[in-house]
């Protein structure tokens, strides 16, 4: 608020104190010695000011003096004025509250949650199966547009629109970004998305970030800028493609588990991190293949471990021999309906959370 503005807000102020003291004091006067007259201090005098403006009229104080009824002409008068401002400023204040929460303007309280940078209908598909994993998401958009059609689009509990500049990266913080489990980068250019995963490295050297790319063989480059993952459209499409090509029912099962499954009959794959409560911590993977496939109908397809350098790799179809470790994580194919079976044997969530 300009200086201007402030010096403006405390004339009005002053103005009005001094008026409603001057005319309560003549209103006192008026009705202090008048025979009936109740108005006889400073303190009836506001009181009776009060309800009049608010249009309670409790009656329990009036004028009697016709001076006094002219001051009270004028408060009814005025009261009229004041009621229309009182709701009329409330409701302004309530549409602006609403209108802020909407926009994401007091932040989330999402912890551990995907925050995607960018939206449009790609956008959308990604947190769609964010989404149905039962995973939250927070979106950050610079078009008001966009904050109706992901709310109509999506549960509350499981998205937080936020519309925001994507230059002011101070502002990211209500989307709770450093308790992000990981951001997703969604601009429709590569260059824009590099341009902006350098910046975006400047303030939050610790996120996890994830890009797609339309351009593969700039791959290299964002995994240099800082990516933890570049993954290339059109790569991954053109491989379905050509499946669909010459294998089709195996390209069909391949775009299944590509999906979060919800229900029975619908498969995709997934990964579980090993906790001490997993009942297949110690055992090998012949022991862990064959009990889960009776236990919970599902596959076991891989396991990702830290080697010795740190580094994360997968052991596809791990040799009956390897045992499963603390903290590795089971990659398997399993149905909807198996899923919670699964999580509640594991006693964690799908996914790397």
């Amino acid at each position: 608020m300009h200086k201007k503005q402030k010096n403006y807000i405390y004339y009005i102020i002053i103005s009005i104190i001094l008026i409603t003291f001057f005319l309560n004091f003549l209103l006192v006067n008026f009705e202090r010695n008048a025979e009936n007259g109740n108005i006889d201090n400073i303190a009836n005098a506001y009181w009776y000011m009060i309800v009049t403006l608010t249009t309670v009229g409790y009656g329990d104080f009036y004028p009697v003096t016709a001076l006094g009824r002219a001051i009270g002409y004028l408060y009814v008068l005025s009261s009229l004025g004041f009621l229309g401002f009182l709701i009329s400023n409330l409701t302004n204040k309530i549409m602006e509250f609403m209108e802020k929460k909407k926009l994401g303007y007091f932040g989330t309280s999402f912890t551990n949650h995907i925050v995607i940078i960018g939206w449009n209908e790609f956008g959308k598909q990604v947190a769609e199966q964010i989404v149905r994993a039962d995973h939250s998401v927070a979106v950050v958009t610079n078009d008001k547009a966009n904050i109706d059609l992901i709310l109509n689009s999506f549960s509350k509990k499981n998205i937080f629109p936020f519309f925001s500049d994507y230059e002011n990266f101070e502002n990211l913080k209500k989307a709770n970004i450093n308790q992000a489990f990981s951001v997703f980068l969604n601009f429709n250019d590569d260059t824009e998305n590099l341009v902006y995963l350098l910046n975006f490295k400047k303030h939050y050297k610790n996120v996890r970030l994830i890009a797609a790319l339309n351009n593969f063989n700039l791959r290299d480059t964002f995994l240099s800028a800082g990516a933890a993952y570049a993954v290339s459209k059109v790569n991954i499409i053109s491989k379905l493609v050509a499946s669909y090509i010459f294998e089709p029912d195996a390209a069909k099962i391949t775009e299944d588990i590509m999906t979060t499954s919800t229900e029975e009959g619908d498969f995709d794959m997934q990964e579980y991190k090993v906790i001490e409560k997993n009942p297949y911590l110690n055992k090998n993977c012949l022991e862990v293949f064959t009990d889960m496939k009776i236990k919970f109908n599902c596959v076991l397809l891989a396991l990702s471990r830290k080697n010795d350098n740190g580094e994360r790799i997968v052991l596809k179809n791990p040799s009956k021999e390897t045992k499963i470790k603390m903290n590795d994580y089971i990659i398997l194919i399993s149905d909807g309906k198996s899923k919670e079976s699964i999580i509640e044997a594991f006693g964690v969530k799908e996914g790397r959370f």
